[in-house]
């Protein structure tokens, strides 16, 4: 709920898990590379019996059999909510032997072993959508472990603190000095579990367990004359607009000035999506076409269209395309929903974008995502200068993917709102 406070024996989760930064300072083969169709290995459904075992490098296993039924829960998974046990028709968003998924649009956390479902636990409270330190998106691992930690913003106590990015942590109801409980809803991103709940979490999580958190199309409702850039059953956002991501770490300084927040919203697929294709989001032309490798800035195979939409003109970016669709030519005019390239992982020459860490020659599994801009010029930077954002490298000047504060102010839409009549 709160941000809070470090004492000298507390290290910053970027210490434990490779965080995702658009724009980061490597730089790959050159040429334009037209990348294979990358995927994230999936799970097969498992019986109800544990037979999911691991590797002895930590990689998942799972074993099945057409007689057994198809299943991704354990045999003794334990839900919060009967209701929960929808989630044991599909696979983990995440290759890892102890997975927690934070599921923002079900309020829910998943704690997965083995590629197996095993608990759930209800979010009491998190901070609205579209807020500044919202309950940040991403791929993290969960850091320290605090049984009682107080929040560095607001005289308040805060228990079975777990941390899974920087200063964001989840942990019970918290309370002030006298013991009395907090009320107010108020939250600077940190999730906030019922006090029972947060004591089982607090017993179930360790030190270096991975953590994706994300929301889900399920509810989404595509507006009138628009069209979805991906197969919404299929997909989930990997990353907010808005979502903020530590940029340096200064003790006592202004913590937003320490942040970058996203400028644009990253899809990714399922594990087991059948549809990769990427849809142009309204009509328009083909403004400009980035090739992999050329210039591209880290967004890879991008595609930016041009709308004309209630007498404004406004800019769509499709970027770390797998591959583009070869009828996709500058000038020409496209369709709402017409297909326009795949997803995938491309940026600097290479597949450069990878869960755990970055690079040309990254090991983790592909981050295969699309990253959506909404955006008032056809520029890879912000539309309006940002000299003050910081990128990767520590030079002032324009961030690619991310400014210095709230994108609108730089040019930029939400691309849900823009798209999405609720979600």
């Amino acid at each position: 709920m709160l941000r809070g406070w470090y004492d000298g024996g507390m290290r910053p989760a970027w210490l434990y898990a490779g965080v995702v930064i658009a724009g980061a300072a490597v730089i790959g083969g050159a040429g334009f590379i037209i990348a294979t169709r990358t995927r994230v290995i999936s799970f097969a459904p498992v019986a109800s019996q544990d037979t999911a075992h691991a590797s002895e490098t930590g990689a998942v296993s799972l074993m099945s059999s057409a007689a057994t039924r198809a299943s991704f829960c354990s045999a003794s998974a334990f839900f919060a909510d009967p209701a929960d046990g929808v989630y044991c028709s599909r696979p983990p968003k995440e290759n890892a032997y102890r997975l927690f998924e934070v599921n923002l649009t079900d309020g829910k956390i998943l704690f997965w072993e083995n590629g197996l479902l095993q608990k759930t636990f209800p979010i009491a409270y998190q901070s609205p959508y579209g807020k500044w330190f919202e309950t940040p998106t991403g791929y993290f691992s969960i850091g320290v472990k605090r049984n009682k930690l107080k929040s560095s913003i607001v005289d308040v106590f805060m228990e079975k603190a777990v941390q899974f990015y920087e200063d964001f942590f989840i942990h019970a109801i918290p309370y002030y000095p006298d013991g009395t409980k907090v009320t107010s809803q108020f939250s600077g991103g940190c999730l906030r579990l019922n006090d029972d709940v947060a004591k089982d979490f607090y017993a179930t999580a360790q030190t270096g367990d991975a953590v994706v958190s994300y929301a889900t199309l399920a509810r989404a409702v595509v507006r009138p004359g628009f069209f979805a850039p991906v197969d919404v059953g299929h997909f989930w956002i990997r990353q907010r607009f808005n979502s903020p991501i530590r940029t340096t770490w200064l003790s006592g300084a202004d913590k937003q000035l320490e942040y970058e927040q996203h400028a644009g919203v990253d899809f990714a697929p399922d594990q087991n999506a059948p549809d990769l294709n990427v849809s142009a989001i309204y009509p328009g032309t083909v403004e400009r076409i980035v090739e992999n490798g050329a210039g591209d800035a880290g967004l890879g195979n991008a595609i930016i269209l041009k709308h004309d939409i209630n007498g404004e003109t406004l800019y769509s970016l499709y970027a770390h395309l797998d591959a583009i669709d070869p009828a996709i030519v500058v000038g020409r005019a496209v369709v709402g929903g017409q297909t326009i390239g795949t997803v995938g992982n491309t940026g600097y020459g290479c597949h450069f974008w990878h869960v755990g860490g970055n690079g040309c020659e990254a090991t983790g599994a592909p981050d295969t995502h699309l990253h959506l801009e909404i955006k008032t010029a056809p520029t890879l930077v912000a539309p309006i200068a940002d000299p003050s954002c910081l990128s990767i490298t520590g030079r002032a000047g324009s961030c690619v993917g991310y400014t210095s504060a709230a994108p609108t102010q730089f040019g930029y839409r939400d691309p849900m709102a823009f798209i999405f009549s609720s979600f």
